[in-house]
């Protein structure tokens, strides 16, 4: 059976199908002159561009705090809610902030949580594979950023502390983490 839709939305769900590449593509780091497929910081991961005589100023001394929100993931790759961490990082490092003002965290719930799983738990739960996004989250916390762990989701699918990895924190929901991160100054970054 052919669906018909009306012209106005067909075209609109036409040219939506075409952008999804572009979409897709832009998380993979596209070849511009000033692009860096990764590093200083995250070097798995995070692409950004070195952005020459910016017109926006930052006031001088200005610390960046910030927090995600990360609910989806699969199994398939890296998280990509994750790589928006790392390209943060990178991109303020690649333009001279200290690291020391640049602090990171990430609320998890919902589907995120796979990507926090250590390989043994990761590979017991999908067929012994290994966890695409294992590497991102170990440089992550290394580099300083906070991720905790919703305990409702934990709870509700079965997932104890030895199952993540080394360094992954677990609140009583990520709706208690999130709130305690935003009175500490962090400021919700939505993508």
């Amino acid at each position: 059976m052919t669906v018909a839709f009306p012209r106005p939305l067909g075209a609109l769900l036409t040219a939506s199908a075409l952008l999804l590449p572009v979409a897709a593509s832009a998380q993979r780091a596209p070849n511009v002159p000033g692009m860096q497929p990764s590093g200083p910081v995250i070097n798995s991961t995070g692409f950004s561009i070195k952005v020459e005589n910016p017109t926006f100023a930052i006031p001088a001394g200005h610390v960046f705090k910030a927090v995600w929100e990360i609910n989806q993931g699969d199994t398939a790759s890296v998280n990509q809610q994750l790589t928006t961490i790392a390209r943060f990082l990178n991109v303020h490092a690649r333009h001279d902030i200290p690291a020391s003002r640049v602090q990171t965290a990430a609320v998890v719930h919902g589907g995120g949580w796979i990507a926090l799983m250590n390989d043994s738990a990761y590979a017991a739960r999908y067929g012994g594979k290994t966890n695409p996004s294992k590497a991102l989250v170990q440089e992550l916390l290394a580099s300083g950023t906070q991720l905790v762990l919703c305990g409702q989701t934990a709870g509700a699918r079965g997932i104890k502390q030895e199952e993540l990895l080394p360094g992954v924190q677990i609140a009583i929901s990520a709706m208690t983490a999130l709130n305690v991160f935003q009175t500490q100054g962090f400021q919700f970054n939505p993508w």
